[in-house]
C-alpha cells in the first residue's frame, strides 16, 4: 500500500515538491527525530498541496485488490504524503510507533487531523487508535466528522455497534449520504434500525421532511409496524423516497415485502425507482 501511494503522489507532484518529499521520507528513516517527522507531516499541505488525487481507472482496480473498501479520489496530494510518512514508521517498537502516530494526530490541525483520519484503517495495530476515531466523531467541524465517517473503511471494521449507530444518526442530522459509509450493509444491526425509525417519527411529529435514504437502515431490522411505514414511502411524491423505500425493503429480506413492491412497480414511471424496485424483488426471490 506504501509503495502504491507513492507511485500515485510521485505522478502527481512537481519536482520541486517531491523533492522536498524526499527529504521528508529521509526523516523517518532510522533513528527517527520525532520533531523533524512532526515538522513535515506539518508541512505536507504547504509543499505537496491539496490536489484531489482522482485516480484512473488502472489505479482504482490496483487499490481494489489491495485495499477493497478504500477509496482516494477524494484524498488530497498532501494527505497521500501524510499517510506515506506514517506507514515509514512502522519499524519502531508498537508503543513507540502508536505514540509517535498519536502525537501527529494531538498536535495536528483540522486539516492534518483529517488526513490521519482517512488514513487510520491502513496503519499497522490501528484497533489501538479507536478511542481516538471514535473522539473524532463529537467533533462541529463537519470536514473532520466526514474523514472518519465517509469513505473511510474504519468505522465498520472496528466501531462497537453503539458508537457506529451514533455515527450513522450524526450522518443523517448533518445531511450527509449514508452511501458514503462505507460498508454500512454488512453491519445493520436492531438497535439502528428502531433509532432511525425513531427519528422519523420525531420529524414527522414536528412536520419536518425525513431524510430519503433513512430507509436504507430502518428496514433492514425493523419490525412489522416499521415496515408498513416504509411500504407508505413506496407510494411518496419524492422520487429519492421511493427509491430508498424500495432498497430497504429488499435489504430487510422479508418475502412479505415482495407484495408491495409488486404492487408499486407497473405504476412506477421513475426509471431509478423501477430499477431499485426490479432489484429488491429479485433479492427477495421473486
Amino acid at each position: 500500500m506504501k509503495e502504491f501511494l507513492f507511485q500515485v503522489l510521485k505522478s502527481r507532484t512537481t519536482r520541486e515538491a517531491w523533492e522536498w518529499f524526499e527529504e521528508a521520507t529521509q526523516a523517518t528513516a532510522p533513528p527517527a527525530n520525532r520533531d523533524r517527522v512532526l515538522a513535515y507531516y506539518t508541512g505536507a499541505s504547504r509543499r505537496l498541496g491539496k490536489m484531489a488525487l482522482l485516480l484512473d481507472e488502472s489505479e482504482k482496480a490496483r487499490l481494489s485488490t489491495l485495499r477493497p473498501l478504500l477509496t482516494l479520489n477524494h484524498w488530497g496530494a498532501d494527505e497521500a504524503g501524510r499517510a506515506i510518512l506514517l506507514l515509514s514508521l512502522t519499524y519502531l517498537p508498537p508503543d513507540e510507533y502508536a505514540s509517535l502516530v498519536l502525537e501527529c494526530y494531538e498536535q495536528g490541525d483540522s486539516r492534518e487531523q483529517q488526513s490521519w483520519l482517512r488514513a487510520l484503517s491502513l496503519l499497522p495495530g490501528c484497533e489501538r487508535f479507536l478511542e481516538t476515531a471514535i473522539d473524532a466523531c463529537r467533533t462541529n467541524i463537519r470536514e473532520l466528522f466526514e474523514s472518519i465517517a465517509c469513505e473511510n473503511p474504519y468505522p465498520v471494521l472496528y466501531f462497537p455497534d453503539l458508537n457506529l449507530n451514533q455515527l450513522v444518526l450524526k450522518s443523517l442530522f448533518n445531511g450527509i449520504a449514508l452511501s458514503r459509509i462505507v460498508g454500512l450493509e454488512s453491519r445493520f444491526n436492531n438497535d439502528l434500525s428502531r433509532m432511525a425509525n425513531d427519528y422519523v417519527s420525531e420529524r414527522e411529529a414536528a412536520h419536518r421532511d425525513v431524510p430519503p435514504d433513512i430507509w436504507f437502515v430502518v428496514a433492514p431490522k425493523i419490525e412489522r409496524e416499521g415496515l408498513l411505514r416504509v411500504r407508505r414511502y413506496l407510494q411518496h411524491d419524492n422520487q429519492d423516497h421511493r427509491y430508498w423505500a424500495a432498497v430497504g425493503l429488499g435489504l430487510s429480506r422479508d418475502p412479505a415485502n415482495r407484495g408491495p413492491l409488486s404492487e408499486v412497480r407497473n405504476s412506477e414511471r421513475d426509471p431509478r425507482v423501477r430499477q431499485a424496485i426490479d432489484a429488491s424483488l429479485e433479492r427477495l426471490g421473486h
